[in-house]
């Protein structure tokens, strides 16, 4: 019940109601019809004064009544009203009301579409009897650069990594020969090129070349589209957002910082562009986790890693990287005091003719620090290397033997795929 007289008390703060006096009801009452002949009075003059005016401006008032004021229902009304029947307007009234997602996705795929093309690839393996046969393998690949010649594709290494032979599907299902021009395992990132000549002309006329955006300014909840070629279903369109930026993703062979998404990305994505909402490439996709336990969690090269990568493959074929030569495995602290060795990186293997065989540097041999920072991982190294450039010198410290420190000056050279 106090609940109740609270609400009560709170309401009649804002809103009070008497009973009126009968002096002031009949004072009201005069108040009203002075009202009503002020009222007169107006609209004498505003019949007048419209007399003069004309009725159009009559009628333009009650075009911008109706408009303004206009119901789902009577849109066809709406658009017949003189003065008001542009269609660009009334669309425009309506956003208010429709979302533009949908559209703006409807749009992105008509534009970028005839940008991602399919890629198959022809690799000749052997079996346990060393019996060889010709296996295929799918990706998809991105249109970046089209001239009177050649039209250059951007896609992953893995797609196109020793494939003897490429044919490359076209957004109207034209298949083309194609050759590599450079790749790069180290991003996961290959150019591929398909001769002018070998385009027929109407297809040709549909290519486009996509724009990239900037991949520095994503974040996390924006709408993220990803358009490949999945399982063979040419052009692919599949709809969700950026889930996280700079993920660490490790691989076999490599360790990536990628984009991930809950865009679906399938068995024949690779390759393919991941856009935003203003159709501007701002990823490469190019793997997936593929558990029962997990859904929707894709990743994506980011755009501006790529763009140096992209340059230096189309320049050279293959991207100048400096390189110290070893096969390196880590000693932790645990391995240190079992096997009586530093902590640091231990040399499993020199390649000949490295910069590390050049310099001085042995099998066995313990790095435990480089370019004045002590080493405690073979990552922390590559990461220190990879900060320089080919044929700039760095200092390394390592133990021989267990106990003897020596310290080289290494020439770094320069790394090939």
């Amino acid at each position: 019940m106090d609940k109740f007289d609270n609400k009560g008390s709170h309401f009649s703060s804002y809103y009070s109601y008497e009973h009126e006096k009968p002096q002031q009801k009949v004072e009201k009452e005069e108040e009203v019809k002075e009202k009503k002949r002020f009222t007169f009075r107006q609209i004498v003059i505003l019949v007048l004064i419209v007399s003069i005016v004309g009725g159009g401006a009559l009628g333009a008032g009650y075009g911008v009544t109706k408009y303004f004021l206009i119901d789902e229902k009577t849109e066809a009304e709406a658009k017949s009203l003189d003065g008001f029947n542009n269609k660009d307007m009334y669309t425009n009234l309506n956003d208010i009301y429709t979302p533009k997602r949908e559209s703006a996705i409807v749009n992105i795929a008509e534009e970028v579409g005839p940008s991602v093309v399919a890629i198959t690839s022809k690799v000749t393996v052997s079996d346990w009897f060393n019996n060889k046969y010709t296996e295929e393998g799918r990706g998809s690949g991105v249109i970046f650069d089209i001239d009177k010649d050649r039209i250059l594709i951007l896609t992953n290494n893995h797609v196109i990594d020793n494939a003897q032979e490429l044919v490359v599907t076209l957004n109207d299902n034209e298949k083309v020969p194609a050759n590599v021009i450079g790749t790069d395992s180290e991003t996961d990132l290959g150019i591929i090129k398909v001769d002018r000549a070998d385009i027929p002309d109407e297809a040709y006329r549909k290519i486009r070349s996509v724009s990239f955006g900037d991949s520095d300014e994503l974040k996390a909840g924006e709408t993220a589209i990803a358009i490949g070629n999945p399982l063979g279903y040419n052009n692919t369109v599949t709809v969700g957002v950026i889930s996280a930026l700079n993920r660490k993703v490790k691989l076999p062979d490599k360790n990536l910082t990628l984009i991930q998404t809950d865009a679906a990305i399938n068995p024949g994505n690779s390759g393919g562009a991941l856009v935003n909402i203003d159709g501007e490439v701002i990823g490469i996709n190019t793997v997936k986790i593929a558990d029962t336990e997990v859904e929707g969690i894709g990743f994506a090269i980011p755009i501006n890693y790529a763009k140096p990568v992209i340059k230096e493959l189309v320049e050279k074929g293959y991207v100048s990287r400096p390189y110290l030569g070893i096969i390196g495995q880590n000693i932790d602290a645990k391995s240190s005091q079992l096997f009586e060795i530093p902590i640091g990186v231990i040399v499993v293997d020199v390649m000949k003719n490295g910069a590390a065989d050049l310099s001085g540097i042995k099998k066995g041999d313990v790095i435990i620090s480089a370019d004045g920072q002590s080493i405690t991982s073979m990552e922390q190294l590559s990461n220190i290397i990879r900060n320089h450039e080919v044929g700039e010198k760095i200092e390394i410290k390592v133990v021989r033997n267990g106990k003897e420190k020596k310290e080289f000056s290494v020439e770094l050279k320069e790394k090939l795929n």
